[in-house]
């Protein structure tokens, strides 16, 4: 993973399907059995996020997208691996300094789990300056695959935090099924109500907070073009990364969720300079249309039934593919 901001990457469908599998199923058989496995503990989950911290600046370091592909999967893999991609071509001569960080003061969600997979999480500060706090999701298939980090959301302002988890006696979090009821939208459905508000910024608007990351969305869905441009924007949940939802203490869910944003420009005569994180997909330059494609991983606190509206608190984002005529 690169600093804030950072771009993206095309993930592997194996540690998709843990979601699906851990919020439907809470446990999958092993060897045709249902296998109880222990909790991860706090030390194995330090010593993974070290090596993940360790193997990501190498992979950053000498632009190895085989290394970060080995470390990370999901909408997070596809975000870095096209970043990846973007830097080798928009500083092909490696003149651009990488600068190492680590994610600093971790505190570990850890959930009580029965079988494979298994998942943690890493509420962290990266270490690089005016980081923001950050969620870090790791998923590990089964007994003999490697922890690989799957998901990742950035807060948007400095001072705020993570809402606080749900925890049992024994200090576990909880993963909330994908069809739990009594929230205000169900963890299953929030990418496809979010992308049909950001759409119209009618539609469910009801039940989406207009904050800071949304307002900005709109904003650029709304803005004028010049004279003879065109512009259109689709918004579409990425459907193959299901989501993930964890239960917070105060009653309401905190949903991560990913969104594929693509935007097609077209202008009357013919297409000036491409920015280098589009044309980096594109084997020539266009003539007159070109379309973007980004993929975002969100994360939302959605309270219970009645009890307010969504609020979209952090995001991870990055080109990840462009089209052109």
């Amino acid at each position: 993973m690169a600093q804030a901001g950072r771009t993206a990457r095309l993930g592997a469908a194996i540690c998709v399907l843990v979601f699906a599998l851990l919020a439907t199923t809470g446990c999958v058989t092993v060897d045709g059995k249902h296998a109880k496995v222990a909790p991860l503990g706090k030390a194995e989950a330090a010593r993974v996020l070290a090596d993940f911290d360790a193997r990501n600046n190498e992979a950053f370091g000498k632009r190895d997208a085989n290394v970060n592909a080995a470390i990370e999967t999901g909408s997070f893999g596809a975000i870095d691996q096209a970043a990846l991609h973007i830097a080798d071509f928009t500083d092909p001569r490696r003149t651009r300094q990488y600068q190492p960080f680590t994610h600093a003061q971790p505190e570990f969600w850890i959930p009580a789990t029965v079988g494979w997979p298994k998942w943690f999480a890493a509420r962290n500060t990266p270490s690089y300056p005016k980081a923001h706090n950050q969620l870090l999701v790791f998923t590990k298939a089964g007994p003999d695959a490697p922890w690989m980090a799957a998901w990742g959301a950035t807060l948007a302002s400095e001072t705020d935090t993570f809402p606080e988890p749900m925890r049992d006696g024994k200090g576990h979090v909880e993963a909330l099924p994908l069809d739990a009821g009594g929230y205000s939208v169900g963890p299953k459905d929030l990418a496809g109500t979010f992308t049909k508000y950001l759409a119209d910024g009618k539609t469910s608007a009801d039940l989406i907070t207009a904050n800071t990351i949304v307002t900005k969305l709109r904003q650029t869905r709304e803005e004028p073009v010049q004279d003879g441009f065109i512009r259109q924007v689709v918004d579409s949940p990425a459907q193959q990364y299901p989501p993930l939802a964890i239960r917070l203490k105060d009653g309401s869910a905190l949903v991560l969720f990913a969104v594929t944003h693509s935007t097609k420009v077209t202008v009357p005569g013919t297409l000036g300079d491409l920015d280098g994180n589009v044309q980096a997909f594109l084997a020539k330059k266009p003539k007159q249309t070109y379309t973007k494609h980004e993929l975002a991983s969100y994360a939302a606190v959605v309270p219970p039934t009645g009890k307010g509206q969504v609020q979209v608190i952090g995001v991870m984002s990055g080109v990840i593919g462009a089209d052109g005529d």
